[in-house]
């Protein structure tokens, strides 16, 4: 993170383990919107997903948080709340601001008259819009075949590893990151989940991305007394060592208290070139 703190540079990930549903906390702007995508896209494929009705359900999902980015916060910094559950054949999202409110920026919209909300009427098979303290969007989206059931990997670490991975490509991508650093990137992104989330403290991975113009620190706990230092040797190979401090520039572990324990956060920075 910058020295500033600025909130424009950290997206928060909470991510279930016995369910298939994920929360984010993510700036309210541009490039936070592929970060949506990729998180609703991780979460959709827990399901039979038809591409069509997926796509639709990502166009749908952006213009509701390209609303927050827009108008939530004129002349100001701010944060967008997603949270997705998928369940059978179905999608459910809801976009969370804590700006000025959609009654107050957009009057036409709650009425259910600007495009906007329109067009995520149209694709949305429930929505509800409720306003206080900002403003709330909840859609359901049918994206599967009704009756059909979830696929074998819905919860669990795989689709953890999965939606990190994801993420951790969008935000290598706009750092610009060379090719084969950000192959590095996701190769760090699959270790630490692998290695990271069987010591996990509870059933719900945290993670942060918090982004330091064109590098980023990458942030995943509540761990287990010593799982920091565990995860970090479990990477190694022989000869070369440890992988997470190979493909690292920097780590670190940190405390903070989770369901009335003192539990590890590991951290580690990824630079555009590795140090040698």
């Amino acid at each position: 993170m910058r020295a500033n703190g600025s909130i424009d540079d950290v997206i928060d990930i909470e991510i279930a383990l016995d369910r298939p549903e994920l929360r984010l906390q993510v700036p309210a702007k541009e490039e936070s919107l592929p970060v949506v995508r990729q998180a609703l896209r991780s979460l959709a494929d827990t399901v039979d997903a038809r591409r069509e009705a997926l796509e639709d359900a990502e166009l749908a999902l952006t213009e509701a948080c390209s609303n927050v980015v827009e108008h939530a916060y004129p002349g100001a910094d701010g944060e967008i709340e997603v949270s997705l559950l998928s369940r059978e054949a179905e999608v459910l999202a809801r976009v969370r601001d804590s700006g000025c409110g959609m009654a107050a920026r957009e009057p036409d919209r709650l009425a259910g008259r600007g495009y906007g909300m329109a067009m995520i009427e149209a694709i949305a098979r429930s929505i509800e819009v409720r306003v206080e303290d900002g403003t709330e969007i909840a859609m359901t989206f049918d994206v599967g075949a009704h009756g059909a059931a979830m696929n074998g990997v819905v919860t669990g670490e795989q689709p953890c590893e999965r939606i990190l991975r994801r993420l951790v490509a969008v935000v290598a991508a706009q750092a610009d990151m060379p090719v084969d650093r950000m192959m590095e990137a996701l190769h760090v992104a699959e270790l630490l989940a692998r290695h990271g989330l069987p010591r996990l403290v509870g059933d719900r991975v945290r993670i942060r991305i918090a982004r330091d113009g064109d590098a980023f620190a990458l942030r995943l706990g509540p761990l287990e007394e010593q799982g920091a230092a565990a995860t970090v040797r479990d990477s190694e190979v022989p000869v070369v060592g440890s992988l997470l401090e190979r493909l690292s520039d920097g780590v670190r572990v940190e405390h903070e208290p989770a369901d009335g324990l003192d539990c590890e956060y590991l951290e580690l920075r990824i630079e555009p070139r590795r140090r040698s």
